[in-house]
């Protein structure tokens, strides 16, 4: 009988819970299932619950939760200011500026909030450009808001397409509530007067998290998921295939995902581009592989929470790990056998991500100090609870 070090359900999906709430705030009836107390919910639905014509609005440290609610709020006649953290505004938010002009929307950046005078979104006189040269996350953001329209609404993607997949998953998610989306030559259309078709929606397991906590089977010992949802649109999934590269051993039966430590594991080479979020754990992962390992095609790595290339980098040459940051990515000489740090002091620069991929580091045998615990909370503050460890 197996020993499991974690045997267990993971909670729901933040990216797909903020979407969602979105969406409830124009349809209260519709029931979402599924739970998540994360920071990045947390704030979504503070600031859903007291929107109104001059809205006060916090968005906590989350970059979904400005770029969703600045969308939802114009839709809205009145006054609205944006507050969040410091590192927030140092985040590029160009983009989201000139699409929320493009709809009519007088907006200021100013002060460490976003200001916005709206009397509802007028109908552009000329398809919407949206750049996506900074994030998908602005073309989502239009996108979720379109419901209940008088007029037709075109717009495209402009730029480099920066984490297109995570557009592609609020086009299929919305799809399943109702909403009508038309593409043709590169011009996107949504009908005037959508209104919500199903009533119930499944938040499923956030694949993010649950790449962390497979990792910890991998590196560590045996964990298993009991509600990996097989066929998720979150395009994080993609390190299933991962494993199957690294050989790293897995099972996956129905919704359960089981995964056993890699006495092999083998070097990588993988193109980030559409699932950044995986880089600081993949890292780490890599450098206890056999071989040397690349991941590139993610520059926007730079303007995560923090600049996650330069902060694995920091911890590696924390703890001797061979490796040369790249503009977009990493090179990293993997060894199986490494020599185990005393006294390390980490700080993860307020990036959830950054403290798990240091816990796993810790967890196989390094001795880190890991600063600013707390981040953790804006994805995944039942990880302390999985991994057995005290903050």
């Amino acid at each position: 009988m197996t020993d499991w070090f974690f045997r267990g359900e993971i909670p729901g999906s933040k990216s797909v819970f903020n979407r969602a709430l979105i969406v409830q705030s124009y349809f209260p009836n519709l029931h979402l299932r599924g739970h998540s107390e994360c920071d990045d919910v947390r704030f979504m639905r503070e600031s859903l619950s007291r929107l109104s014509g001059s809205s006060q609005l916090n968005c906590g440290e989350g970059g979904t939760t400005l770029r969703f609610l600045a969308l939802r709020a114009s839709r809205m006649k009145g006054l609205h200011v944006l507050t969040g953290t410091r590192r927030l505004f140092e985040r590029p938010q160009i983009g989201l500026c000139d699409l929320l002009a493009q709809l009519g929307v007088e907006v200021e950046l100013k002060d460490e909030a976003l200001h916005l005078n709206s009397t509802g979104w007028k109908k552009p006189v000329t398809t919407i450009r949206v750049d996506t040269s900074e994030s998908s996350q602005y073309a989502s953001a239009l996108v979720l808001n379109c419901w209940g329209l008088d007029f037709d609404l075109e717009f495209e993607l402009v730029g480099s397409r920066i984490s297109e997949s995570y557009f592609v998953l609020t086009i299929e998610m919305l799809k399943f509530l109702g909403l009508e989306i038309f593409e043709k030559n590169g011009i996107f259309v949504v009908p005037k007067g959508q209104r919500l078709r199903n009533q119930t929606y499944n938040v499923d397991a956030d694949i993010s998290s649950a790449f962390t906590v497979a990792s910890i089977g991998a590196l560590h010992g045996p964990v298993a998921i009991t509600n990996f949802p097989k066929d998720t649109d979150q395009p994080d999934k993609v390190f299933l295939k991962i494993f199957e590269t690294m050989k790293i051993p897995f099972r996956l039966e129905g919704t359960i995902l089981e995964v056993m430590p890699a006495l092999d594991m083998r070097a990588v080479e993988w193109d980030l581009a559409q699932s950044p979020d995986l880089f600081p754990v993949l890292a780490v992962l890599c450098s206890w592989a056999n071989g040397t390992s690349r991941l590139y095609g993610a520059p926007h790595l730079a303007a995560k929470e923090s600049d996650r290339i330069q902060k694995v980098s920091d911890l590696f040459q924390r703890l001797g790990v061979k490796h040369q940051a790249l503009p977009d990515g990493m090179i990293i000489e993997g060894q199986s056998q490494q020599v185990m740090k005393q006294a390390v002091k980490f700080n993860p620069d307020h990036d959830h991500r950054m403290v798990m991929a240091a816990v796993l580091m810790k967890l196989k045998g390094h001795q880190i100090e890991i600063e600013d615990t707390h981040a953790i909370n804006k994805s995944f503050p039942e990880f302390w609870s999985i991994v057995g460890i005290q903050p």
